[in-house]
């Protein structure tokens, strides 16, 4: 068996923060191990292609999040599909377009999945478009700004909520020379913010977490920016989350439907938050969730498994198997 990843080396946190440490590697690898298989580690780096080419695995658990910008969540798994070799997880066509913002919320707007308003600005003379593109209906402050293929909150700062036109174009502009890449611009939705993790393919719907912003300090931004997800975290989750059955429904129905239509696989964390309607908006969809062992931590995916009582052999055990049913695979464990 293959397993994929990139390993985080210790340059700029921000650059590489969906890069995996060696420790959750070691842990993938030990509980992959534990159900009889060799594993090859292979680094998903430049030389990744040979190495699949040369090894042939059965199987590659894959948790690789790419090289680069643009589509990198997909590298891998195109790789493995030009090789014909089976993986865990979502497909390239999936990954790519779930990296891609706008193109994910398109979709759910087309399935009629509730999902803030947006526009995309490819430059700063773009903003003027705000409330003047036919059509469409004008976009409402507060306005949130994010960089339109990242993930882990990279990009999203105490000044990703903009009021007025002249913070707007500042932004706008700081992310596209920060970040060489267009914006997405939603109208904010100001309601309670949930995170959903599905886990095998009917799928099944883990333990809601609700992040519970109420809980920082005055002065900290209310919303999943960078410096809350990664340095105030442990302040702010809650799982299970309290809430009432009906609300729980609705959230989980829409969840599961999102899985549906972008054709994800395996495993998936859905970010979700509700409007002024109390109606559940999709914020973010994530079909390779990070999988940090340590509890402490409070990665979301493992965080809404381990109350749902798995351990973390458990946890892989479940994405792996999820894959060789979905592939048909015979094995022996």
């Amino acid at each position: 068996m293959g397993f994929s990843f990139n390993s985080f080396n210790g340059e700029r946190k921000e650059d590489f923060a969906e890069y995996d440490e060696i420790p959750t590697i070691n842990a993938i690898k030990t509980s992959l191990e534990s159900f009889g298989f060799d594993v090859i580690p292979i680094e998903a780096d430049l030389d990744a292609f040979e190495k699949f080419r040369k090894e042939r695995p059965d199987l590659v658990f894959n948790i690789a999040e790419g090289i680069g910008r643009g589509a990198r969540e997909s590298q891998i798994p195109m790789m493995l599909e030009m090789l014909g070799i089976p993986f865990t997880g979502s497909d390239s066509t999936t990954l790519a377009i779930a990296l891609d913002k706008a193109r994910t919320k398109e979709i759910l707007s087309y399935y009629r999945i509730p999902t803030p308003r947006f526009r995309v600005f490819r430059d700063v003379k773009d903003t003027s478009k705000v409330s003047s593109i036919s059509g469409l209906p004008r976009l409402k402050y507060p306005i949130f700004l994010k960089p339109l293929r990242e993930g882990s909150s990279i990009g999203i700062s105490v000044r990703s909520l903009v009021s007025n036109e002249n913070e707007l174009k500042k932004e706008v502009k700081e992310i596209i020379d920060r970040y060489k890449q267009p914006v997405l611009a939603e109208e904010y939705v100001d309601g309670r913010e949930f995170t959903v993790a599905l886990i095998g393919n009917k799928p099944e719907v883990l333990p809601l977490i609700e992040l519970d912003f109420s809980l920082l300090p005055d002065n900290t931004p209310k919303f999943d920016c960078y410096e809350v997800k990664w340095y105030l975290d442990d302040d702010k989750i809650r799982c299970p989350a309290n809430i009432d059955a009906n609300l729980a429904k609705k959230i989980n129905k829409i969840a599961v439907k999102t899985f549906k239509v972008l054709d994800c696989r395996d495993l998936c964390r859905i970010d979700i938050r509700l409007d002024d309607n109390g109606v559940p908006n999709v914020l973010d969809v994530n079909p390779l969730p990070g999988l940090t062992p340590d509890p402490k931590e409070n990665s979301r995916f493992p965080k809404a498994c381990y109350t749902a009582g798995m351990s973390y052999r458990e946890i892989i055990g479940r994405i792996l198997f999820s894959a060789i049913e979905r592939y048909n695979i015979k094995v022996r464990v």
